[in-house]
């Protein structure tokens, strides 16, 4: 089902026609704040002045002046202005209701002071004296800006408490998905927008999420890579969207992610290949591995099988930057776990030396090649190495091979290892009957089953992250729930950790050896997490 604007629904077949209505249907978001306040949210979050003056804080008892940026209000005080707990010291709740109570205020430290209004909150910022002349907290900053900045700041300081993130309202959030509905991938993405859209539609008609319905807006694709993130962009500034989710961003990931961090938005499950190593200070929440990361774990592997030998590791590639990232992967992996320090061999793209690159592994008597060339070039290289003595154990990426191994040469059966990021094994036996449950009563279709595993994972994720940031959710308490996940089991994936610095759940891969005898891929154990 897709949601209509405004409202309603329609079948599946109407996904791209309304998808598309609803790019020149979009208008003004409702709530929006005026210019005073959404320049002073500028400063309160971000400690930066629209208008292109300085912002300067000043810290502690010994005056220590920085940026605002350093310490912005939102730092502390959080995004809500509820207080965050800070090292054990807990800033108050500055919601313009709070600050503005008749009685006044009553300290925990036996500091009272009555009500603010806006000419005292200025002075406190500017001096840190309260109203009724106490100096405040020492670890409370004075902040120095124009008056024009101070104006703005208070204003937004009025509305703070009613300023929802975009998407929210007393009955519903609205979410948003990024999907090609046209094209080679349009049934795929028109196969991931109706999983989704199946799954809140019951967890709606359960009561949604704290009397809250999930609404999903789908965003399509344009016509190219510019187009889509105009779309986006559109839809972000225009409809209101409190988070993405399912998105399609195979080759999308970096600009996307930029964009996203500029806006603040989560993004959660997204389905991609790889996403790349520009996502560790985005709100983004994968699911599967990326490239690196299986690269890491076929070096964990190559540590066991290889542990009784002193020669080293070789690694091999075509030049550029995809490469760079799954050889300094693999480097760190090995690093102070094998005796010598790998060999690396990089060629121009499309002119791979098979025969050197044999006489290398050769020379340092290597028995093992990570090679992460394409398939032509894959190819080419165990020709090459079948003709040695010894050929080496060779690791891939599963993603880089395209087809079969099967017709390799017979001198490496049982010495071919791929990584894969996901198996259907990782599908649980209540995982599977869930979603052919859902599957048959909104009749899915029966193609592009990995790709709406994936989006019914990430409507499962987004679930469970709103429900632990509550009935006051924000996009930060949703972050934060997101990040406190651990174990956590979709029944679709293996289990999904994140934490702070941790932005792909599922962090490890699945590891076979090409049996080529049997023709068939082997799996070596269940799931290896990354450790």
């Amino acid at each position: 089902m897709i949601r209509r604007p405004g409202g309603g629904t329609a079948g599946p077949r109407a996904v791209v026609a309304i998808a598309l209505a609803a790019l020149l249907a979009w208008g003004p978001a409702a709530g929006a704040l005026d210019e005073a306040a959404a320049r002073g949210k500028q400063i309160y979050s971000k400690g930066e002045s629209p208008r292109g003056g300085e912002v300067q804080a000043v810290i502690g008892t010994e005056g220590v002046t920085l940026p605002a940026s350093v310490v912005p209000c939102a730092s502390c005080h959080g995004p809500d202005g509820l207080g965050r707990d800070e090292g054990g010291l807990v800033p108050p709740d500055i919601r313009w209701s709070q600050l503005t109570k008749s009685y006044g205020h009553i300290h925990d430290s036996g500091r009272t002071h009555p009500a603010f209004d806006g000419e005292s909150v200025a002075t406190l910022l500017r001096t840190g004296m309260d109203p009724a002349d106490n100096r405040v907290d020492a670890a409370m900053p004075i902040y120095r800006m124009s008056d024009e900045d101070m104006a703005d700041l208070v204003a937004y300081l009025q509305v703070l408490e009613d300023d929802r993130d975009p998407g929210i309202s007393a009955n519903r959030i609205q979410v948003g998905t990024l999907l090609p509905l046209t094209g080679p991938q349009g049934q795929t993405g028109q196969a991931m927008a109706q999983v989704m859209h199946a799954y809140f539609q019951d967890l709606n008609a359960r009561g949604g999420l704290f009397g809250r319905r999930i609404e999903l807006l789908t965003v399509p694709y344009g016509n190219s890579p510019q187009a889509t993130l105009s779309n986006l962009r559109a839809a972000l500034r225009s409809e209101g969207i409190f988070a993405l989710v399912g998105a399609y961003t195979v080759g999308l990931d970096e600009a996307l992610l930029e964009m996203l961090r500029d806006d603040g938005v989560p993004l959660v499950g997204p389905f991609t290949l790889d996403p790349g190593d520009g996502f560790g200070d985005a709100a983004a929440f994968y699911l599967y591995p990326g490239f690196a990361e299986q690269a890491r774990t076929l070096a964990e592997q190559a540590i066991v099988e290889l542990s009784a030998r002193e020669a080293p590791l070789v690694i091999a590639g075509p030049e550029g930057a995809r490469v760079d990232r799954l050889v300094s992967a693999v480097r760190e992996q090995v690093a102070g776990k094998t005796l010598s320090e790998p060999e690396v061999v990089r060629y121009a793209p499309g002119a791979l030396d098979a025969a050197g690159l044999a006489a290398r592994v050769r020379d340092v008597d290597s028995d093992a090649l990570f090679f992460f060339g394409p398939r032509a070039d894959l190819d080419a290289a165990l020709a090459a190495l079948a003709a040695l003595e010894r050929g080496p154990r060779v690791y891939l990426l599963s993603a880089f091979v395209g087809r079969s191994l099967f017709e390799a040469p017979e001198s490496f059966h049982s010495r071919l290892f791929l990584a894969y990021p996901t198996f259907s094994s990782d599908i649980s036996a209540v995982g599977r009957g869930e979603y052919q449950d859902l599957a048959e009563r909104h009749a899915l279709p029966r193609d592009h089953v990995q790709a709406q595993v994936a989006a019914l994972a990430a409507a499962k994720l987004l679930e469970e992250g709103l429900r632990r940031g509550g009935r006051d959710v924000s996009r930060a308490r949703l972050v934060e729930g997101l990040e406190a996940l651990y174990t956590f089991d979709t029944g679709l994936t293996p289990p999904l950790t994140y934490g702070p610095n941790r932005r792909i759940g599922a962090r490890g891969a699945h590891v076979v050896v090409v049996d080529l005898m049997k023709k068939s891929y082997e799996p070596i154990g269940g799931w290896h997490e990354l450790r």
